[in-house]
């Protein structure tokens, strides 16, 4: 086993010297490491700005701003790791509990960790904001936030309930490896949600929109989300007052935000290695057949824009919580899955290469494998269209607006909220009917997939945090609408 050598500390501090205040404590975390007989460490030094703002019927019910700072420890000492967290002036406390908490791993773990290979990267990105967030007064932002939430109201009283939520915050990382790895990354992200809830006796229709993207509060001049509220106040009357459509078995067309969101809930998470290493729907299918030749999954953190739009992704990214650098990721190539998403952990154990997916919601965060933009679009010559993708449905339901749901990636089985549904005769848009669900089975759901169009949706609108082992991470994007030949729809 390659134990840390005193000289690749020695190694680093001159750069150290050069760019980060720091470099002692680093330094004295890695000696103290090698004199544990860690075979790898890595420290996430991290200060972070927020403020958080929620408006629900017209009054604030939060509004908060602040800062969280300090540092996250990984000791990888005999196949073991051992994690713990604080400040930075008790670091060596912070080591300390990481060796205790690696002891404890050990006795209990019943295998060994080993850690694909990767080169150190020295590096230091600042992702711009046109107009900092962190610059606009609290006070603008509140206003904003109470315009928004009024322009969700409508005159006539048939919207009993707004909700609107407003975050910002700026992370500040470094992250600093035994192994000569060196990245201080400053990331910026704005983001704004908004939920009307028309009601009319007992029956209720709930919208939902959302703004945001990697950036400040320029986002706000991209998107006008006063417009978008009173979109959104329109649309939960009108599927108020809609028909309910019959559930059953359709062919359907989802829109860009169901083709993200089945991309992610149901087929991404089931591609995550830290997962499968257990258990999961996709455990032992790589080179194996899922569907059509024209079919791919991607999961995409270097996607900084799409075409047509000034929002940036919300799950663009330059490096991972372990520094690897982050790429376009094709989970499923031309039908067949060749490849999972990966942090080093599970890259070794798959012999895969590490994909740039390991994230901490964090400092205080264990690390773990997570998406960044993840959605299906058809190989190269092969897109079609938005019209020609509802040509192929002679009789059907265009689904749009995707909303939260449930998914087992043991089973492979998933249930969505869908917002807004319209029928479809002969490839024409038709009624609109009431919000439903959707339901399947990913495996079954990936081969009856008949066409994708590759014009990727406005990514300002589909943004989010997606949840996982109690952790919470911004993902996105939009994709193109895509045709599947039979799914469940409401029940």
């Amino acid at each position: 086993m390659r134990l840390i050598s005193h000289y690749s500390v020695k190694k680093l501090s001159n750069f150290w010297k050069e760019r980060i205040l720091d470099e002692d404590l680093y330094q004295q975390v890695f000696e103290m490491a090698a004199k544990e007989n860690a075979s790898y460490a890595d420290i996430r030094d991290e200060d972070t700005l927020y403020a958080s703002i929620e408006v629900v019927d017209g009054k604030v019910t939060k509004s908060m701003a602040g800062s969280e700072a300090g540092i996250g420890i990984r000791l990888l000492i005999d196949g073991a790791w051992g994690f713990s967290y604080g400040s930075k002036e008790n670091f060596k406390d912070v080591f300390k509990m990481a060796v205790s908490a690696q002891k404890t791993s050990k006795t209990l773990s019943k295998s060994t960790i080993e850690l694909a290979e990767v080169k150190p990267i020295q590096d230091k990105i600042t992702i711009s904001q046109k107009k900092s967030s962190q610059d606009i007064p609290f006070e603008e932002k509140m206003k904003l936030v109470l315009t928004v939430d009024k322009h969700l109201r409508d005159e006539e009283n048939k919207i009993k309930a707004t909700r609107t939520n407003y975050v910002d915050f700026l992370r500040r990382q470094t992250v600093a490896t035994s192994e000569g790895t060196l990245i201080h990354e400053e990331r910026p992200y704005t983001y704004m949600a908004m939920t009307p809830t028309a009601k009319k006796g007992t029956d209720t229709n709930q919208a939902r929109a959302r703004a945001g993207h990697v950036g400040g509060f320029d986002i706000f001049d991209t998107v006008d989300v006063v417009k978008r509220a009173d979109e959104t106040q329109k649309r939960a009357i009108a599927g108020l007052e809609a028909k309910a459509v019959k559930a059953g078995k359709y062919q359907v067309v989802l829109d860009g935000s169901l083709n993200f969101l089945f991309a992610h809930e149901a087929a991404g998470h089931s591609t995550e290695a830290d997962f499968l290493r257990t258990a999961g729907v996709l455990r032992g299918k790589l080179g194996k057949t899922l569907a059509q030749n024209f079919v791919n999954l991607i999961d995409d953190g270097s996607l900084e824009y799409v075409p047509n739009y000034g929002a940036r992704t919300f799950g663009f990214m330059k490096y991972d919580d372990e520094g690897v650098p982050v790429e376009r990721t094709e989970l499923i190539k031309d039908g067949v899955l060749k490849t999972y998403l990966t942090d080093r952990t599970s890259a070794a154990h798959f012999n895969l290469k590490p994909s740039g997916n390991c994230r901490a919601e964090f400092y205080s965060s264990f690390p773990i494998v997570r998406m960044r933009n993840t959605f299906l679009e058809a190989s190269k010559g092969k897109e079609l269209s938005e019209e020609e993708v509802l040509g192929q449905i002679k009789d059907g339901l265009l689904l749009k607006r995707g909303g939260g749901g449930q998914v087992d990636p043991i089973r492979g089985t998933f249930n969505f909220g869908v917002g807004e549904v319209y029928e479809i005769h002969n490839g024409e848009i038709g009624e609109l009917r009431k919000a439903t669900t959707l339901s399947g089975n990913t495996l079954e759901t990936l081969g009856k997939i008949m066409g994708i169009s590759n014009v990727m949706s406005d990514p300002s609108a589909n943004v989010g945090f997606c949840g996982k082992d109690g952790q919470s991470a911004p993902t996105g994007t939009g994709a193109g609408w895509m045709s599947v030949k039979v799914m469940t729809v409401g029940g």
